[in-house]
């Protein structure tokens, strides 16, 4: 294992993340792997089946790569986590949130936030520059992924999405806990047409010539929620800048998308059935 982090630290939270090598590579957060009951991952560009701009892992049907090859792909995943299941939503970049139960679908549309408190169900969001923001709430065991780029910011799916925690599952904010996956850094993120882009409420996240720090952005979202500030996570990596992650900004169009993966660990023979 080594100890990952890189680009200069928002004025936030930070911790580091563990980087575990092996024939699929990923990354986890520390404050997420204290619960015994916990599996995630943010699985890198690393290890899969694909070739060309997607090599290796892409997780996507919608970018242009086979689809046996994403088959393959997603298939280990799911052997990785050992899961019952795999689920994921085609995304919208918008803050419509789902809550899976035990039904037999594993793909939905139109979705950018995924909860559960079934077992054995592997959340998934895919990824290429936008956050994947991992939640766990210990005490109701319940689990969330969401997809959020800066449109979901301005929708503010981050707290669409505990909302839907508190609503559905009495979650109490204070015992939730979130990791906020590598994405677009401060370093890279320029919006030159912020002003008509953005509301004015993000411009005090701008810093030198109009890059945005969405790192912070989505720390004081959380925060806003009522998640204690100790309890969240940033990885702080730039998909930009490193390249073992697919990134939209740095290739364009014909890129992958890795992934952020939660998942709750059923009992010895519980299937999540139930």
């Amino acid at each position: 294992m080594e100890v990952a982090g890189s680009n200069p630290a928002p004025p936030t939270i930070f911790m580091f993340m563990v980087f575990v090598k092996g024939e699929l590579p990923y990354f986890t957060f520390t404050n997420l792997s204290q619960f015994s009951f916990l599996k995630h991952a943010i699985v890198t560009r690393e290890g899969g089946y694909s070739h060309g701009p997607y090599a290796s892992l892409n997780l996507s049907y919608t970018v242009g790569d086979l689809a046996e090859n994403v088959n393959k792909n997603l298939e280990k995943v799911k052997s990785f986590f050992k899961a019952k299941k795999l689920v994921w939503t085609h995304q919208a970049h918008g803050k419509r949130v789902l809550v899976i139960t035990n039904k037999k679908l594993t793909s939905y549309i139109g979705f950018d936030a995924l909860i559960t408190n079934q077992p054995n169900i592997a959340l998934l969001v895919k990824l290429a520059d936008c956050q994947g923001i991992l939640l766990c709430d210990p005490k109701k065991k319940v689990i969330a992924a969401i997809h959020c780029g800066w449109r979901g910011s301005v929708a503010n799916v981050i707290g669409e999405t505990i909302k839907v925690m508190q609503k559905e599952f009495k979650s109490d904010p204070k015992d939730i806990w979130a990791g906020v996956s590598p994405s677009l850094g401060p370093c890279c993120a320029e919006f030159r047409d912020y002003k008509t882009l953005l509301p004015s409420a993000f411009w005090q996240y701008k810093i030198k010539n109009n890059h945005f720090d969405w790192w912070a952005i989505s720390c004081r979202q959380l925060q806003e929620t009522g998640i204690p500030k100790h309890q969240i996570e940033l990885a702080q990596i730039c998909t930009v800048c490193d390249k073992r992650f697919f990134s939209y900004r740095r290739d364009g169009k014909r890129t992958g998308r890795f992934g952020a993966v939660i998942m709750l660990k059923g009992e010895e023979g519980d299937s999540g059935d139930s």
